[in-house]
Order: C-alpha cells, then structure tokens, then sequence
C-alpha cells in the first residue's frame, strides 16, 4: 500500500481516519492498515467492538514512571468505556489480548523477543494472549504452566490457536477447514529458503527441498480435502507440544507418498527421504502447516512459481505465463460447466487451464479429470504440470503432443476449446505430411463468383497460428465454444491469405464476441501485438455460403485499461484511486483493486443481445439490467468485401461517432481529395530522386497538427523510406495507426521537399476546393483519429491505413460562420506562415463546431 499521504483508512472502532494526522505512535499508512486488519479480525471472531483499547499503556518504566511501554491494541474482558482508571496495571488485569503490529516482516524475531515476549510477561493473568500481526505473518503467543520444572513458558502458534473470545488457547491440530489461504506463498518460501540456508543448505538443495515440503503440503490437503474436519498430517507439531522425532516419523511417511505420487510429472528426480536435522524441519513445519496452498489466490501461486522455477529450473517463466487477471477474464466468460471437458492444444504454462480449473472447481472437486492441455515443447509441459498442481489439480492430465500432427486424434472431443497459439509471419508449419491435414493447409483458388475454393494443392507453408486456429475449430464439439487470441492482422489485412481465414471461421463458426486487448498486452512475455480474443460457437454443419447464416447478434468490446503496466516488461500493477485525492480505492479485504476493465465488460457482454443469442454465455448466471451494452448484427461482416474482423471499427465508440456524423451535413473523404501514390507526380508521371541534388526531407517524427520541419538531405542519403515527391498544396496525414493525428499541408511556395512513405498524400479535388477548411479543421479532431485508427489495418504499431478505407471516413461540414473565421488561417496556412491547429482545437471547446468529439484515449496503447 505504500505511504501514500492521501490515503484513507476506517478503522471499525475510530471510523475514518486522516492517516496523515495519526503521529502519537509514528505509525506509517501502512502500519495503520495492519492495525485495523488485526482489529477487524478479532470482531469477526466475536471479540466485542466495545472491549478495545488502542494504544494503551502497560509498562512504565525509569526517570519516574515517565518512559512507557505500549501496545498497539487491547481487547478487555470488559467494555473499554467501564475503565475508570488508565493506569498499566489496571489495564493487565482485564487485558485478554495484547497486540503488537508492525509495518513489515523484517525484524519478526527480534520483535518477538523483545516486545511480544515481553508483553506477556507485564501481563497480570496466565490467559492472556499475545498476539504479533504484520503485513506476511500473524502468530498467537500464550503463557502455559509447565509442572514438571515448575516454572511458566511462553508458546507459541499461528492464527488458528486464537480461541474464542474469553476463553484460553487449547491448541488443536490443523485441519483442511482451519488453514488459511496465504497472502504471499512467495514470502513464506523465501522465510523457508532462509532457514535452510541458515542450516547450511546449498541453494540448489534448498529448492529440491522446499519442492519436497511443497509436494507433501499439496498432497496433505488434496487428502483431507473432503474430510475438511480431520486432523491434517502437515502440522505445526512445536505448537501442538509433539516432539520433534514423532513429527519427523509423521512427515517422513507424507513426503513418501507425496513424491512418489507426483514424481511421474515432474522433470527432476525429487528424493523420498527427509534429509534435513529434525530441529529444522519443525521451523519448516510452522511456516507451511498453517497455508492453504491449494485456495490461494491465484496471482499469489504465480508470483511464487516465477521465481521458484527460474530458481529451480533456471526457466524464463516470464516467455510462459499469460497475466492471471487476461486468463481468468477469458475463461469466466466461457463460462466451463459441470462435466464439460476443456483443452488447450497449445497450453504453454497452462494457464487457462488453470484459471478454467479453478473456476469449475468450485462446483466440482474433480474438474481436474475434465482438464486436458497439450503442448510440443518439453520444458512448456513441465512448466504447465507444475503450475497444475501448485494450483491444486492432483490428476494433470498435461501431456507432449505435436498438435498440429494429431489433429485428426481428437476430432469432435472437447466441450471448449481455449487457446493462445503461437503467432507470427515468422513461426510457420512446412511439413508437407502436416500441412496436408488442414483446409488452410491448402492452396484455395477463386471461382468465377469470387467464392474461394479448396484445391488439393498443398502450401509449401502456413502461419502456425493460422493452422491452430483450425485444430480449435475440429477439436471441439459441434454446438461447443471456443476462445482463441488472435493478432488482429489476421482479423483485418486485406490479402487474399487473411480474407480467406476470416470466410473459414465465418463458415465454421459464429461469433458471439470479439474483444480487442490493447497493444503491448503479452510484453511481459515479448510479444509486441495487438491482438483480440474471438469467442466462437462451432456450428452443427459449416455453411455453404455465407449469405445463408441466419441472424444473431455479436458483442464487440474494447479494453483499454488492463490493470498493470503493459507498456514495460515489468508490467507493474495500477489500482484505482479516487479522482479527487488520488488515494488508494481498497476491497472489502481492505487490498487496493487493479484499475481494469474485465469485470465491466463481462457483465456488458453476458447482459447484451449477444447472450440472448447464445444460451451458455448466461447459463447459470443472473442476469441483469446494463445500459451500456454493445453489439453488433452479424451481417455487418458480409457486407464488408474483405469480411473484416478486426474490433475496431466495429466498436462503441467508433459506430456511434460515425452514426451521428452522417446525421449531419458531412462529405467522405474520398469524395473531396485524390490520393496520390508513391513517386508518383501529379501528372501521373514516375519520379525519382536526383542523386547529387539537395533536397528538405520530412520524416513522420517531424510532423505535427498542420506543422513540419525537415532536413537537407542530398539524394543519396534519402532513406529508402523517402517516396512522396511534394507538390504545392499537397495534404499528408499519418499512415499508420500510431502517427494518425499526424499532418501538414504543403505550401505555394514548397519545392524539394520529399515526404516518408509513413504518410498518405492526398489532393483536394478540382471543383472541391470550399471543403478544403472542412477537412483541414477535422483534421485536427480527436474524431478524424479516431476513424483513422479504427479502419488501421495489422497487428502492430505500424498496422497501416488502406487507402480504400481511408476514402471513406466522414468529413462533417462546418457552417458559414466557422467557414469565414477559417479563411484566414487557410490563407496562411498555403502561404506556410500558420497552422489551424490552436484556432480549430478552440473552436472545439467552444462549441463552435459540432464534431461529436469522442473522449481522447487514455492511453497510446488503447487502439482507438
């Protein structure tokens, strides 16, 4: 949580708090936050509200009494408001729990020994209870009478030794009801590491062993899953007074069985034996005995596997794993029901597996039998087997296969289908025996019609990515589902290769979503794509045309915010704040909540048109009242002539920006300009440069709203990039989806100027010069942007436009008055003494222009 300044915390006894003001004990955010975890704790397990003292003293000490001892919070036998006097005594002779918070884990031992201990030992009664509470562990410490040496010894327990209120602790043995899913399963793993390394442990052992512990913890609670009543074998047998040599004869007989139960997954050899002093296997005991491995979270199983595996098996997980909030998003929306089965043929790490296990798990303790991942690398299987069972599944059914060379092995199998394939111009299939298994695999011609056409000419290659998203489609059972990422270069280039794909899916399948995931959303795993989810329904039989389909709706949405940083590889999470403070907005748990956009859209998704046209969106979900939903006829991807697609123009914001523009006096673009081509003059003539002339190079970098600068450049030193050679009163804009806004108008006076190919040059048609101010001015919008970025066609920063979309963005027509004020700017905007860039961004905010502006994307990475 940091230390934000601003950052608000109510406390069930004090309400809100102005953390700021709270220095009597110096405490940071933080610390407050634990304190009033600590303090919620306790009244949820029935300590009354009233019985609480905060900061009481209960030591005084030296120089008079004047040097004190503080708690950070009582709980009394009797309410606070009963107490007549403040004085330390007084206040031990009621106190049933004295606790101490602290802002970290760091120092945990010495705290125990020197604050803990010690409050224990002030305390008037032998059943008062100590308790420790930081931000990774909470431990429960009391007095017991030891007759044998006459003498009193303080013990200590975890969280689950405190008993209820008023009464003393009788320490009971764990059972799978009383653990507790941890908050940082990779913190308890480094205080383990830590032991062992303090027991001389090589780190390389210290892994093989904490895996060893890990495996028996996992095993331990998969058997008493269903008997969540029963003592668990994984104990904190120093806590329950056990002696060291019993617990190590319990633990050894677990961690047989739990190795050679789990050894045929894993790709080292794990001994059988305990190998480790009995003293520090009791350490090890009461950091693991009190998690529940198999309910935590499941970014907290991911961020310890991460660095566990690298550790273990020097593997870069980062190439692996898919972010949990994107795979949980996805997996939520297919909704996996009880007995269906799932597979991913290509499941890396597994992590849809995983997010589609732990979800049907929850109403079905054996999902893990209906759970199938296949993958063709070696060290991807181990990966995705090891993520299987730290998240609980004791069955994984991951196993090595080419899936693209069994294809036909699994034909009609799998309820749902979820995939991530491997994508790339660069990641191809060439072997002939393999290819020849796909529809896509083949060379297909087209018909006197213009309907493409399967010849049994085989292709010398295929985009993987392309061939996986067949293998999805065969797998699954016809009326099953399937959510496969794709790069939107396969939703949206024109050749006849991705048109072809597009018609496929169209025949084979109906869509009932398309959501886009912003740019640089798998960076953290090196993939720098835009790419979007398809949520398909494979249909009882391929349509022979696609004019025959019948109507449904198809939800389209687009995240922009996905909760982390998905501009770095780091992808360090973001939380929402409040607008007016910026502080921290905290869950019920009182944890910050990740600012993204998966839960909203869910909830659009499942409550539009789209779930009433496919049931198992909604099946087993209560459905409600959403205004904002979106979808879209699925005859809008007919009538385009490359069937496109891609999200983006199909979205919200981009089909409500160009329905109300056409309610207005408008032009198209395409009626009003000519778009001239590369080395092309006006007279249609080739041109090319003259190697020893000198010549003012405009680069896409260099341009802005209506400016340029440029560099004398002699021609051959143009770069290959250099193609439009300028003529007066050429109009160029940006190319590409990231340079859109981007644009300048040539001058009467311009010569030797040549423009990057990163822009397009257009001319305003003779006979159309009155609509010069009006596309110079929209030109400036945030709307002419957004249509441009909309209709960019590929899967990356550079995904161009094409100049037939281009022709038809909408121009609104600005009204006489405007057109008059505009004049003078256009004069010099041809003399190249001004731009209309500051004039028509005013006339915007003052509403003198009506352009429907849409909001400016948050972000660079938001695609439209």
């Amino acid at each position: 949580m940091g230390k934000t300044k601003s950052l608000k915390l109510i406390c069930p006894i004090r309400g809100l708090l102005n953390v700021e003001k709270l220095s009597a004990d110096e405490l940071t955010n933080t610390e407050e936050a634990y304190r009033i975890e600590a303090i919620s704790y306790l009244i949820g397990k029935g300590y009354p509200k009233e019985n609480f003292w905060i900061e009481p003293i209960i030591k005084t000490f030296g120089n008079d009494g004047r040097n004190s001892f503080r708690s950070d919070f009582a709980v009394l036998d009797i309410s606070a408001k009963e107490m007549t006097s403040h004085k330390p005594e007084d206040i031990l002779r009621h106190a049933l729990v004295i606790c101490e918070v602290k802002r970290d884990n760091k120092k945990i031992e010495f705290v125990k020994e020197t604050q803990v201990k010690p409050m224990l030992d002030f305390a008037k009664k032998l059943s008062t209870i100590g308790l420790y509470w930081d931000n990774k562990e909470q431990r429960v410490f009391w007095k017991e009478f030891k007759e044998d040496q006459d003498e009193i010894v303080i013990r200590e327990g975890s969280l689950t030794s405190l008993p209820p209120f008023g009464m003393s602790v009788k320490v009971k043995p764990l059972t799978f009801n009383t653990i507790q899913p941890t908050k940082s399963l990779l913190d308890d793993f480094k205080k383990v590491e830590n032991i062992l390394h303090q027991a001389s442990q090589s780190h390389q052992k210290r892994y093989e062993i904490i895996l060893q512990f890990l495996l028996a913890k996992i095993f331990d609670e998969h058997e008493f899953e269903n008997d969540p009543d029963k003592p668990l074998v994984f104990q904190d047998y120093k806590a329950l007074g056990v002696s060291s040599e019993i617990a190590h004869n319990k633990m050894a007989v677990l961690v047989e069985r739990a190795v050679k139960y789990y050894q045929r997954h894993l790709p080292n050899e794990i001994s059988q034996e305990i190998t480790i002093s009995n003293e520090t296997l009791m350490q090890i005991l009461e950091v693991f005995a009190p998690i529940k491995i198999t309910r935590s979270k499941r970014d907290v199983i991911q961020t310890f596997y991460m660095e566990f595996a690298k550790g273990m098996y020097k593997w870069d997980m980062a190439q692996y794993f898919t972010p949990t909030t994107v795979t949980d998003f996805l997996v939520d929306l297919v909704n996996p029901q009880f007995g269906e089965l799932v597979a991913d043929p290509a499941c890396g790490s597994a992590d849809f597996l995983v997010a589609a296990f732990r979800q049907a798990r929850k109403s079905n303790h054996d999902y893990a039998e209906c759970i199938w991942g296949f993958d063709n690398e070696d060290n991807a299987v181990q990966v995705a087997i090891l993520n299987m069972v730290l998240n609980g599944d004791g069955k994984s059914k991951i196993r090595k296969q080419d899936s693209l060379e069994c294809v036909n092995q699994h034909l009609n199998e799998y309820n749902i289908i979820m995939c991530n394939p491997p994508f790339g111009s660069k990641i191809i299939e060439k072997r002939e025996k393999v290819l020849k298994l796909f529809d896509l695999g083949h060379k297909w011609e087209k018909n006197k019609i213009g309907k493409f056409e399967k010849t049994k000419t085989v292709l010398k290659s295929q985009e993987t990515g392309v061939l996986f998203l067949e293998v999805c489609v065969k797998e699954c059972t016809p009326g099953g589902r399937i959510a496969i990422v794709l790069p939107n270069g396969y939703l949206g280039n024109t050749s006849d290769k991705f048109r072809l794909v597009r018609q496929w899916i169209l025949r084979h399948t109906r869509i009932a979503a398309i959501i886009s995931l912003p740019r640089f959303t798998f960076k953290s795993s090196g993939a720098d794509v835009s790419a979007s989810v398809l949520y398909l329904e494979k249909r009882l039989k391929p349509l022979e045309r696609l004019e025959d389909d019948s109507y449904y709706r198809c939800a389209v949405e687009m995240i922009e915010k996905v909760g982390w940083d998905a501009g770095t590889k780091k992808a360090s999470p973001i939380y929402k704040r409040r607008f007016d403070d910026g502080s921290l907005i905290l869950d019920d748990d009182g944890n910050p909540i990740l600012d993204c956009d998966f839960g909203g859209t869910t909830t659009r998704i499942i409550n539009s048109d789209a779930g009433k046209c496919f049931d198992w969106l909604t099946k087993n979900r209560t459905l409600q009242q959403v205004d904002d939903c979106w979808t879209v006829d699925n005859t809008l991807f007919y009538k385009d002539k490359d069937l496109t697609l891609d999200p983006k123009r199909y979205s919200k914001k981009v089909m409500t920006l160009r329905d109300g523009l056409i309610d207005k006096p408008h032009v198209l673009l395409g009626d009003i300009v000519d778009f001239i081509p590369e080395k092309v003059n006006t007279k249609g003539q080739k041109i090319k440069a003259n190697k020893m002339a000198i010549y003012n190079y405009v680069e896409i970098r260099k341009i802005v709203q209506g400016d340029y600068s440029s560099e004398k450049l002699r021609g051959w030193e143009l770069p290959s990039r250099a193609k439009h050679f300028c003529e007066p009163h050429d109009i160029y804009f940006g190319g590409v989806w990231g340079s859109v806004s981007k644009w300048c108008y040539m001058p009467e006076n311009i010569k030797d100027t040549v423009v990057t190919n990163g822009c397009i040059r257009c001319r305003i048609k003779p006979g159309m010069e009155d609509h010069l101010a009006d596309l110079l001015a929209y030109m400036n919008s945030e709307g002419w942007a957004v249509q441009l970025r909309s209709i960019a066609r590929g899967s990356d920063g550079l995904a161009a436009i094409n100049i037939d979309d281009a022709k038809n963005v909408i121009i609104p027509l600005v009204n006489e008055d405007v057109r008059e004020k505009l004049q003078w700017f256009v004069k010099n905007l041809k003399e190249g003494t001004s731009t209309l860039n500051y004039a028509i961004r005013k006339m915007i905010t003052d509403h003198e222009v009506d352009y429907l502006d849409p909001q400016k994307r948050p972000s660079h990475i938001v695609l439209v």
